[in-house]
């Protein structure tokens, strides 16, 4: 037998049972909350408002390329409305093709694009808004009667082609009577596009009707003249008149004409 002597000092200990291991706790698993669905995409949206509200949608939206395309044919100068139309055409079949093929483009980005299509398509006619309409009344214009150093008389053609007889005349600076005589037996106007002619404008509305307002060409140089109706001048509707001399102020003009009388001045003013 043999003894153990433990030394001075030490406790002499009891292991007793093992440790007992600490449980593993797992986190609670939480559910995936369920996409939130669209309002185009519930059941009842999908089946009774998405079909009442896509061909109104259509209608509104041929209606309004309609109105603005023609806008644009009928009131932009030379090649102006094809190369606007065509523009404005391509942009929107790409569009389609864009929007045809969105499934993997959210709902906020289709939204922005639709609305970009939408502002080309007004746009397009707000780019020629400026021409289609008939101009207002200058706030300073000569009056129909008083002194002018000549007269010309500026007829509206009959006929298919719209357009103005004589297209091309000549002049020097100073006061002119204009008479507006109304050939074609349907409303004409004869405006001018300096502001700095001091014009009136006229408006013609019956076959033989004359109406005359005086004009000053200040400065010499090439001064254009139109009729205003919509889509009249881009068919051929205008002319120019050449104008040679001096600069002369209105006074001068006036102090060097000769008296003259006119029969009225209509309603449409220079642009």
């Amino acid at each position: 037998m043999t003894d153990e002597t433990s030394e001075p000092g030490s406790v002499a200990t009891d292991p007793g049972p093992a440790a007992a291991t600490p449980a593993v706790v797992e986190p609670a698993v939480e559910p995936v909350p369920a996409e939130p669905v669209s309002f185009w995409q519930r059941p009842n949206v999908e089946r009774y408002v998405v079909p009442l509200i896509t061909p109104i949608l259509v209608v509104v939206g041929i209606v309004v390329y309609v109105l603005n395309l023609s806008r644009v044919f009928l009131s932009a100068h030379g090649h102006t409305s094809v190369i606007v139309g065509t523009c404005v055409t391509v942009i929107i079949l790409l569009g389609a093709t864009v929007l045809s093929n969105s499934s993997r483009l959210r709902s906020t980005s289709i939204a922005l694009m639709t609305a970009g299509f939408l502002l080309v398509i007004f746009g397009s006619g707000w780019l020629v808004l400026g021409h289609s309409q008939v101009k207002g009344t200058s706030s300073a214009v000569l009056t129909a009667t008083g002194p002018s150093q000549g007269s010309f008389t500026i007829t509206s053609q009959p006929g298919a082609a719209l357009s103005f007889g004589p297209s091309s005349l000549s002049a020097k600076t100073g006061i002119y009577a204009v008479t507006l005589q109304d050939g074609a037996n349907t409303t004409h106007t004869l405006n001018f596009d300096q502001t700095s002619t001091l014009w009136a404008g006229l408006v013609v509305n019956s076959q033989g009707e004359k109406l005359t307002s005086r004009i000053f060409f200040p400065t010499a140089g090439d001064y254009t003249y139109y009729c205003a109706v919509p889509g009249h001048r881009a068919a051929g509707m205008q002319g120019v008149i050449h104008v040679t001399g001096p600069t002369l102020t209105l006074a001068q003009a006036e102090a060097s004409g000769k008296p003259s009388g006119g029969s009225g001045s209509g309603g449409s003013g220079a642009s």
